[in-house]
């Protein structure tokens, strides 16, 4: 009521300026405060607020039990999902991709305290599938392996989307065979080897189901060979996590991203998914940033112009952006799927409409050529406790084995005394590897790349 006292001589004021007689602005004003004290009333109030101290308490209590039940309620709005996978991540709690021996329709936390991904988020398993695997399950435990599994369920409601959608997605991971096997082809034969489980499972139930087999003693479903799995390359790990993403519609067994986990810490300003929430937060600033390309196209304006546009991924989100003009002559060539981009620019107000914004892009880099590129000086900080005779040995033991082009400084601070010495190595210079980072990291020393 304070609050909104304070705004009353404002709103008289404001409809004076604008000519509206003083009187008429008093009587919408009060209608306003009678509306107020029953709009939002106490039985409502505090049916929210009891409702926000039983959610507040499940979270605190049983954050497992009750992220899982938040991601379930919101599978099937991917931007939901992925926003609440943050949370976990935030939360600590381990967030597992599917699994057709642990997974349920929907997401479940399992003996260990995991939350695991639910089978039914899957695109292209359906309903049906899904409860008829799990019944099965808990009838006659778990599956063995992929033979095991196509021997047991009902086929019927399975078909061959449902398995390519259930190995893309990883529920088959757990067998211990790679994803690119199920789709390698067969020498001289029509088809990839998951074709070739799903008519093995056919052929089991229907000689299983046969009573002439049994009968006149023939080779029963029991006694038939298993098909041997071919042998393989591993996926590679994009293309392997671009598929994972087309059917779950997240990244779960890793990120693309993971490998520049350094670039995105030392050189990117902000996150892509804190842009793509909310440009208008960051008008006028100039930002960096990083992601992997998972759309682009190359168009042709209705007057003849080429222009391009592409999406962006990040961690926690995905920005669209276009490009046209002389911008699209700069840097039309990165516009490719799957490359890794290093982006500055500036957050401003489209052209010609007021209260949008765009990220007006200044220059891309490929971020693999971003750390050797941007790195000039690595800046070790170091607590005077440190400085002993075994520390500077080991570093320069680890600064021998990885010489390169980045020269080194160090800051040496007292915490007690709150004082720091800055100090320029003059002889030593590094290549700023991941291997040398997780030396440093093994050390206990942080650093800063500048």
């Amino acid at each position: 009521k304070a609050l909104l006292d304070e705004l009353k001589p404002k709103f008289i004021e404001g409809c004076a300026s604008n000519g509206h007689p003083e009187d008429k602005a008093e009587k919408i004003w009060k209608d306003w405060e009678a509306f107020a004290a029953y709009a939002f009333n106490k039985s409502h109030s505090t049916c929210y607020s009891v409702v926000a101290f039983q959610t507040a308490y499940l979270k605190a209590n049983y954050p497992e039990e009750y992220m899982a039940s938040v991601l379930t309620n919101n599978m099937n709005d991917i931007k939901k999902v992925t926003f609440f996978m943050e949370e976990c991540k935030r939360m600590g709690l381990d967030v597992l991709g599917p699994d057709v021996n642990e997974s349920y329709y929907g997401f479940a936390v399992n003996k260990q305290n995991q939350v695991r991904f639910g089978l039914g988020a899957i695109k292209g398993v359906g309903a049906a599938a899904v409860h008829n695997m799990i019944e099965v399950r808990k009838k006659d435990g778990p599956f063995t392996s992929i033979f095991d599994m196509v021997k047991r369920i009902d086929l019927r409601s399975a078909n061959k989307k449902t398995f390519e959608s259930l190995v893309l997605g990883g529920a088959f991971d757990g067998f211990g065979n790679l994803r690119s096997q199920f789709f390698t082809q067969i020498p001289g034969e029509n088809g990839v080897f998951l074709e070739k489980i799903i008519k093995y499972g056919n052929k089991y139930q229907n000689d299983l189901n046969s009573s002439q087999v049994s009968l006149f003693g023939g080779e029963s479903g029991e006694e038939m060979p298993e098909p041997v799995f071919p042998l393989a390359e591993p996926w590679g790990e994009i293309e392997k996590l671009s598929k994972e993403k087309e059917v779950v519609g997240v990244y779960i067994s890793g990120h693309p991203l993971d490998a520049f986990k350094v670039e995105l810490k030392q050189y990117c300003s902000v996150r892509i998914g804190d842009l793509s929430n909310d440009l208008s937060k960051y008008k006028g600033m100039d930002v960096s940033f990083a992601g992997v390309v998972t759309e682009a196209s190359h168009r042709v304006s209705k007057a003849g112009k080429p222009f391009g546009s592409f999406t962006i991924d990040g961690y926690n989100g995905s920005l669209s952006m276009f490009l046209f003009s002389s911008d699209y002559v700069s840097f039309k060539n990165f516009l490719a799927q799957g490359w890794f981009l290093y982006v500055k620019g500036k957050v401003q107000e489209k052209m010609y409409r007021e209260g949008e914004f765009e990220v007006k892009i200044k220059s891309i880099e490929i971020l693999q050529n971003v750390r050797e590129k941007l790195t000039k000086t690595l800046t070790l900080k170091l607590n005077v406790k440190q400085i002993k005779s075994e520390t500077i040995s080991t570093l320069k033991e680890v600064f021998k084995r990885h010489k390169g082009k980045a020269r080194i400084k160090m800051l040496i601070h007292h915490d007690d005394d709150d004082m720091s010495v800055h100090a320029m190595s003059r002889n030593s210079s590094v290549q700023v590897s991941n291997e040398f980072l997780k030396e440093l990291e093994g050390l206990n020393i942080p650093y800063r790349l500048n």
